[in-house]
């Protein structure tokens, strides 16, 4: 089994090691609107956290596409997002169970 990935210093242990090209990326966050009535029945930490993974934009680096849904689970849910001028809109949270 052969794990290939970039090497990463903060989270990987070996001093003085290179990142290659995650050193020569700078990582930009996009924004997130995560309307009030969708938030409702969520546990506040829960809004913390499903803001912050969609800040990282957890879509395939080769979408584009404003208009399409795309779905990321989080604990029983399915929280349905767009991204449109590098800002997540959430438009949809649908419990899984």
């Amino acid at each position: 089994i052969y794990d290939i990935k970039p090497y990463v210093p903060f989270t990987d242990s070996h001093e003085k090691a290179n990142a290659g090209f995650v050193d020569s990326t700078v990582w930009q966050t996009i924004g997130v609107i995560f309307p009030e009535h969708l938030r409702q029945g969520l546990d506040p930490s829960a809004v913390t956290a499903i803001t912050a993974a969609l800040s990282q934009d957890p879509r395939p680096h080769y979408h584009a596409d404003a208009q399409r849904v795309y779905g990321m689970p989080f604990e029983d849910y399915d929280i349905r997002f767009i991204v449109k001028d590098k800002t997540a809109v959430v438009v949809d949270v649908v419990r899984l169970s």
